[in-house]
């Protein structure tokens, strides 16, 4: 079924036509003058852009719940073609059965490193819950002593019906190397090098490999009494060596069993009983969508303060900022706890994925986003099932979340800008959405750090507009949002709002300059990894913006104050200097001198 891709280009998939393209770039060259008009020209633009996204997100969820309609009708009637009456008769009853969705089947890939266990084991409980799901595949990058830990919690989790396997060498490497070999052929042969051709032979190769090794284990996969949950390990390379060789992998299990769809989560992921299936119908019905991902709530976010507060980031920010371009079919983040995968669409990217260059370096930390860009560039769609929801863990510490926001923020920057082509095969909408996050937080940081040191106002904030936007919002999670917010949640909803943006402005400014950086920042969540102690000099690159930021945001509010209290220059000043520096104290105070 999905064995054998037959190379069509460097960029095969749906095709996008020429003309399509060039309306899509025309599109682009609209949003410019678009967004200009809807910032610069009017009196409430915060309040405006909110009433634009909140229209994109209403939409979307009337686009995935249609989505959903039609393909119930498909399966209520075998994919014939209905006469008028069944028509209606069908109409009638996918209104009234939307709660009872037929189920989907799919494969479930659940990948990490050093996980914790309790944590681990709650995790890959939560796919028993599911229907959906006729096959799980955990993926541990890890064969040490210390990785034994996620195999002994796979063993307990589940005892039959299931096989752990050690690859011996990662199939990201051998892809590597075998793609290496096809092109110095071509040159030895003063062949011409085809990049596509020889991602081709490298898949295929994997793909033939895997099928060998679970032949040489007879799982008797697709057999009453064969395995239903496999475990692979391999030696340590980083989440995409372990993703890459567990897609690999899925691929050769999905053709024995004529599956068509794979959900991809992490070790720290819960999902709910109805996450898998309702996220593959999204995409179900057309052929054209390579992929969806599931809205996130946070599971853990009674830990601690830092906790709480990203919980309600997650309900008023994220549910809205990733629903903008998903409308048109051009989510731009498939993100990693909560993905689905049309498997047809797999074997032309993955190898191009792994193989990822930027700024003359190898990528490995924006896995779910270099995913993503490589199906929209191909042609795929890609929905965000935003009315569908996964549990994932979040940082407990403050120089935890910093870390983790910057390395996502990266991951964007990378894919927003150094890919341009995408925006030629997707929706102007997809452009839209990274005009408003690339410009938007670089904006706000260079008209702060101005006002500093000029006194001027490169952009005039109004009070009453900050004030109306945050209200609107409120109101529209508190009445649309699919995670229904409790009564002990609502406190934190207004902090929240100051712990994601007073840092956004300098996480976005600090991730545009070090986009080449390739750390992962956070360590994983086993004792032997947070036991581990970072250097000053590692603390202070990856946290040491935030303190500059809040010592910049101390002198900004004292320069604020001193000009309405009408204090003289050397008053003034003074004033400057004290709150810079004890702005600067407590961001040092909250991150580096924390841990």
């Amino acid at each position: 079924m999905f064995l054998a891709p037959e190379p069509r280009g460097p960029l095969s998939g749906p095709r996008v036509p020429p003309f399509r393209q060039l309306l899509n770039v025309i599109g682009c060259m609209l949003v410019l003058p678009w967004y200009y008009v809807t910032t610069a020209l009017t009196k409430y633009p915060v309040t405006l852009d909110i009433l634009l996204t909140i229209a994109l997100t209403e939409l979307n969820r009337y686009v995935i719940e249609g989505r959903r309609i039609i393909f119930l009708g498909h399966r209520l009637f075998d994919g014939k073609q209905p006469s008028p009456e069944e028509k209606r008769d069908r109409e009638d009853l996918c209104l009234e059965s939307q709660q009872a969705t037929p189920s989907l089947d799919c494969l479930a890939a659940v990948v990490g490193w050093r996980e914790e266990p309790s944590l681990y084991r709650r995790a890959l409980e939560s796919y028993k819950s599911s229907t959906t799901c006729v096959f799980l595949l955990a993926g541990i990058d890890g064969d040490e002593a210390q990785d034994q830990e996620m195999v002994d919690v796979f063993n307990k989790v589940y005892p039959k019906s299931s096989a752990v396997i050690q690859i011996p060498e990662p199939l990201g490497l051998v892809a590597e190397r075998v793609r290496a070999k096809v092109i110095s052929q071509n040159r030895h042969h003063d062949q011409p090098v085809d990049g596509a051709e020889a991602d081709a032979v490298a898949m295929q190769y994997c793909i033939e490999l895997a099928k060998n090794t679970l032949i040489q284990h007879n799982l008797r996969i697709g057999a009453p009494d064969g395995v239903r949950q496999l475990c692979l390990k391999q030696r340590h390379l980083h989440k995409k060596g372990i993703m890459f060789t567990a897609f690999v992998f899925s691929l050769v299990i999905a053709d024995i069993l004529g599956v068509e769809f794979l959900w991809s989560s992490d070790s720290d992921t819960i999902v709910f009983s109805d996450s898998l299936e309702r996220t593959m119908n999204t995409i179900a019905a057309d052929p054209h969508a390579g992929g969806a991902s599931a809205g996130l709530v946070v599971h853990n976010a009674h830990e601690s303060t830092v906790t709480r507060l990203a919980s309600a980031v997650y309900w008023g920010e994220l549910y809205l900022t990733r629903s903008t371009p998903a409308c048109a079919g051009t989510s731009d983040c498939q993100s990693g706890p909560s993905t689905a995968f049309r498997l047809a669409a797999l074997p032309d990217i993955l190898v191009p994925w792994y193989l990822q260059r930027a700024l003359g370096k190898r990528m490995v930390v924006n896995e779910d986003r270099h995913l993503t860009t490589n199906l929209l560039l191909r042609g795929w769609k890609v929905m965000f099932a935003s009315d569908v929801l996964a549990a994932t863990d979040t940082p407990t510490t403050m120089a935890r979340w910093l870390k983790q926001q910057v390395r996502w923020a990266r991951a964007t920057h990378i894919e927003s800008l150094l890919h341009p082509r995408v925006y030629a095969t997707s929706h102007p909408l997809l452009f839209y959405g990274m005009a408003k996050r690339e410009f938007g937080p670089a904006i706000g940081a260079i008209a702060i750090i101005w006002y500093l040191f000029t006194s001027q106002q490169l952009v005039v904030f109004s009070s009453k507009d900050l004030l109306l936007r945050v209200l609107v919002g409120c109101l529209y999670n508190l009445l649309r949002n699919p995670d229904r917010m409790t009564t002990k949640g609502l406190p934190w909803v207004l902090p929240s709002i100051f712990f994601y943006y007073i840092p956004l402005p300098a996480v976005h400014l600090w991730s545009m300059l070090t986009m080449g950086a390739d750390g992962w920042g956070t360590s994983m969540r086993a004792s032997g990894e947070r036991a581990r102690r970072e250097t000053l000099k590692k603390e202070w690159f990856e946290a040491g913006f935030f303190v500059v930021w809040m010592g910049i945001l101390g002198g900004v509010t004292a320069k604020v104050l001193g000009i309405y209290l009408g204090m003289v220059p050397h008053e003034k000043m003074a004033a400057i200097l004290v709150t810079a520096c004890v702005g600067a104290f407590g961001g040092w105070k909250i991150t580096i001198g924390a841990t």
